[in-house]
Parts: C-alpha cells; sequence; structure tokens
C-alpha cells in the first residue's frame, strides 16, 4: 500500500467521505478535519511510515493539501520503510 491509499484509506474511515473526492489538490480546509482528525492521522503516518508531522507543518503553510503531504512522507521516510 503506497502513502496515498494509506492516507485516503485513513481519511475515509475518520470523515466517512466518497474516497474518489480525496484528490491531491484537495485542501485540509475543505475535507474539514477537525484537531482530532489531525492528531489521528499524524499519529498513523508515524506508526506505519515513521514519518513526524507537526502541528507546525500545517499552521505555517507547507502542508497546505493531500499532495503536499503524500509528497512531505515519500520524501522524509526512512528508507527501511520504503521498502
Amino acid at each position: 500500500m503506497n502513502v496515498a491509499e494509506f492516507l485516503q484509506d485513513a481519511i475515509v474511515e475518520l470523515k466517512d467521505v466518497d474516497e474518489s473526492t480525496l484528490i491531491p489538490a484537495l485542501t485540509f480546509e475543505e475535507l474539514e478535519l477537525d484537531s482530532l482528525d489531525y492528531v489521528e492521522i499524524q499519529l498513523r503516518i508515524k506508526k506505519k511510515f515513521k514519518v513526524e508531522i507537526t502541528p507546525e507543518l500545517f499552521a505555517s503553510g507547507q502542508l497546505k493539501n493531500l499532495g503536499d503531504l503524500y509528497a512531505y512522507i515519500e520524501t522524509n521516510q526512512p528508507q527501511a520503510a520504503v521498502a
């Protein structure tokens, strides 16, 4: 399972949205995630990909949409987690 598939599954489970709407350009504001959703997603990412996602990444605008999040995880995960 790749990063996009993993996160899409997690978001569908948390927000009960149609997976076909989860395109890379979709912003977190459009997803209407609350603080608990962010924490749950951060924990799942850390457990699965060994990548720390801090709230500052969202607040600073570095992670604005799903595509940004996918790219950040793929770029920052340890090589052992890729296999």
